[in-house]
Parts: structure tokens; sequence; C-alpha cells
């Protein structure tokens, strides 16, 4: 194996290994989330019997549901790291523009 075939295997283990990371972050999300909102409806079945203090119910309800919000915006930032998403949209955007400044200088 020479040289230049070392570094792409390293390469694209360094990727499949990114790869199974976010992976088991989308898994602990999901689980996670998923557990959040069994609890989150019991805890409002529970307080709403219980205690007529709306205020409460409200603060739980927003808190349990920054959770996944926050953690959502933080996984999307993870995708896009790993995936390395490369907005062809905007590429294609860019040569349009420019061939088309090009043709209006001519």
């Amino acid at each position: 194996m020479d040289y230049s075939e070392n570094i792409k295997l390293r390469k694209a283990r360094k990727r499949v290994e990114a790869l199974k990371g976010f992976y088991k972050h989308l898994l602990a999300f999901i689980i996670v989330n998923i557990a959040i909102f069994i609890v989150r409806g019991q805890v409002l079945e529970f307080f709403q019997n219980e205690s007529p203090d709306k205020n409460f119910l409200e603060w739980v309800d927003w808190n349990i549901l920054i959770v996944p919000i926050f953690w959502g915006i933080g996984l999307l930032f993870h995708a896009v790291k790993v995936f390395q998403y490369k907005l062809n949209f905007i590429k294609t955007w860019e040569e349009r523009q420019l061939r088309k400044y090009i043709k209006e200088e001519k």
C-alpha cells in the first residue's frame, strides 16, 4: 500500500467514525426525547389532577419542550459537519449569477 492509499484509508476511517458518532447521537436523541414526552404526559396528567396551579404546569411543559428543540438544533449542526453538505443550489446559483454578469459586461 503506497502513501496516498494509506492517507485515503485513514480519511475514510475517520469519516466512518464520524458517521457512527452521528448515528449514536441520533439514536440517543430519539430515545431520550421519547422518554421525555412519556414523562411529560405523566407529569402533566398527575399535576392537572392534583394542583390547580396553571403556571407550574406551563413551566413544566415549556422546560420539557425546550430540550428537544435545542438538542435538535445541535443535532442538525452535527449532521452538517458529518455529512459535509455542499449546498449545490447555492453553488449553481453563484455560477449562474457569474455567467449573467459576464454576459452583461460583453
